[in-house]
């Protein structure tokens, strides 16, 4: 046996190990991904998974990493940093949310995390929501850190959705809905304020209609005393 083929073996017994679904697409899938590789990044991807499996964080992530970077055509350099960057954040995540959090919370607080988000503001959603799942506000988080509202207010907003026990549905159409008014040109923040208003005021009518309404910002309306709508940046 090579030493290369030993190598991929030790990386899909990582997976198994962990308790990662074991249907023979995925595995299948696992092995493709890793034995594409050259022997270098192979061989550091094998250590990232086994230290991974040894802080029992979720290694299928790692996988989906390296596929998305061969897809991408990434240099192999970019792919082991991409990796290896990937752990460091799922690491943090869990220092920030618990260790009983699940493999879903665990991948959206990395998410957060590249988007710019701290450990302060992850400990802040994980408290505010309990023992909630919260892999929809922090998906949430990100996206409005992402779009351009400040982290700070970013985190309030999200903090004060789950106070007023909004749903996950809710939360992420509220995401979404200041991503695509951003991307209209309405100002991150102003945006952001809108939506909250919204919400709080019932004005959205429904999380579907958070997310339907933006395709163009100018048509967005309020009862009397709402919220000012968002204005297009010059």
């Amino acid at each position: 046996m090579s030493a290369r083929t030993l190598q991929l073996l030790l990386a899909i017994g990582a997976l198994l190990v962990l308790g990662v679904p074991t249907s023979a697409q995925q595995v299948a899938y696992a092995a493709s991904a890793l034995s594409e590789l050259d022997s270098v990044t192979q061989a550091a991807v094998v250590r990232e998974l086994g230290r991974a499996r040894t802080r029992g964080l979720p290694v299928q992530p790692l996988v989906a990493k390296v596929r998305e970077g061969q897809i991408k055509r990434a240099a192999p350099e970019r792919i082991r940093h991409a990796v290896g960057a990937l752990a460091t954040r799922l690491d943090s995540a869990r220092s920030a949310l618990g260790m009983a959090s699940n493999d879903a919370e665990l991948v959206a607080g990395a998410d957060a995390i590249a988007a710019g988000v701290d450990q302060a503001g992850l400990r802040a959603v994980r408290s505010a929501s309990g023992a909630r799942d919260v892999s929809a506000p922090l998906g949430a988080l990100a996206q409005l850190v992402a779009s351009g509202v400040p982290l700070r207010r970013a985190t309030q907003m999200i903090v004060e959705l789950v106070k007023r026990d909004a749903g996950p549905r809710e939360i992420l159409a509220f995401g979404i809905a200041v991503e695509s008014d951003v991307g209209a040109g309405v100002p991150a923040e102003e945006s952001a304020l809108f939506r909250l208003r919204a919400i709080e005021s019932g004005a959205a009518g429904s999380a579907t209609t958070l997310s339907t309404s933006v395709g163009d910002p100018k048509t967005i309306t309020t009862s009397p005393g709402d919220a000012r709508r968002p204005r297009r940046k010059p």
